[in-house]
């Protein structure tokens, strides 16, 4: 079967009020706490163990919401242009060993994940699109569309990009050995 992972029988020793409050979340998911447990542990391995020594930093939204507000479009470009290729690479490599299209899809759905915004992707026989939801103003979505488009270019990936105050679609066209899957 496609997609199911292997897995291993563990015992953990879990403080008695960790365990209750892992409880009650999942219960409040509607999922098992062994489920809700792998969850966290999947996500601090794929995410909170590198991503502040790749240069990820966590800010209140609202701040960054303000801040963005608050500079004007083109230096919002210009900024991110400067940076955006070997930002890109040094978090691709740092966290995922490699710097590929495959690599960097990757730290875009979980870093999506982690900041709250709502990602859905679609597919057909020429395009993969993403589209992304923040919330966070037209900034944003300017600075978005810039680092990614300069990212993807840097890959030699053809993408097409739109934006609206809150939300970003990234359109990628497929190659011969496409491997993009959710």
């Amino acid at each position: 079967m496609e997609g199911k992972k292997r897995t291993e029988s563990v015992s953990l020793r879990l403080d008695s009020d960790t365990w209750n409050r892992i409880k009650v979340f999942a219960k409040k998911q509607k999922i098992s706490p062994n489920a809700l447990v792998s969850q966290i542990l999947d996500s601090h391995v794929e995410w909170e163990i590198n991503a502040v020594a790749a240069g990820w930093a966590v800010m209140p939204k609202p701040f960054l919401t303000q801040l963005f507000k608050s500079v004007d479009k083109e230096k919002v470009e210009k900024t991110i242009s400067s940076l955006s290729v070997r930002m890109a690479k040094d978090m691709n490599l740092y966290m995922r060993g490699r710097h590929d299209v495959d690599a960097w899809l990757s730290i875009l759905r979980a870093r999506s994940q982690r900041s709250g915004f709502n990602i859905t992707e679609y597919e057909d026989e020429r395009y993969h699109e993403i589209v992304m939801q923040h919330d966070m103003g037209e900034n944003w979505s300017l600075y978005f569309k810039t680092f990614y488009e300069n990212v993807f270019h840097d890959l030699g990936v053809k993408t097409e990009f739109d934006y609206t105050d809150n939300t970003i679609v990234i359109k990628m066209e497929k190659g011969p050995a496409s491997s993009w899957r959710k």
